[in-house]
């Protein structure tokens, strides 16, 4: 019965002392985008679109985005790049903002700022907005998995 006692108590010790990772913890590693919506729709040809990522071609589907500890991340066009002219991998910073509640990526001198709404061991949410031709203002909201 002590061993069984002993036993119990140690894993209650040791799981009360695992840390929950930090944000940029979880941020670390590969992820490909699964979603890609928009709100409010985009219409192209008397079409109504909020399913971005459907209407995506494969060759940008197989898409990665890297993060890595130094606070740069890669954008890799994955196994079929869909124009043989555009680079297969392109670099920046990242870094968090607002107590990591915005995401900021650096590509040379463009910079994009993601909200970001969920993060965890598997999947990554965000989204951000900008106005179209129109100046009407939509939300782009992309969700990567974890590979």
């Amino acid at each position: 019965m002590k061993y069984i006692q002993a036993i119990l108590a140690l894993t209650v010790l040791l799981s009360s002392c695992t840390k929950d990772k930090s944000k940029s913890e979880l941020i670390l590693g590969d992820w490909r985008a699964n979603t890609l919506t928009v709100d409010p729709p985009q219409v192209v040809n008397n079409v109504v679109i909020t399913d971005l990522y459907a209407q995506m071609e494969d060759c940008d589907k197989d898409n990665t985005l890297s993060f890595y500890e130094n606070q740069t991340y890669k954008a890799d066009e994955g196994a079929t790049n869909c124009d043989s002219l555009d680079p297969q991998n392109i670099s920046g910073n990242w870094m968090f903002l607002n107590n990591e509640t915005e995401l900021r990526l650096i590509y040379q001198s463009d910079t994009i700022i993601y909200n970001l709404i969920d993060l965890d061991d598997e999947l990554l949410k965000m989204n951000y907005s900008e106005r179209d031709s129109n100046n009407i203002l939509h939300t782009l909201s992309v969700t990567f998995e974890r590979l």
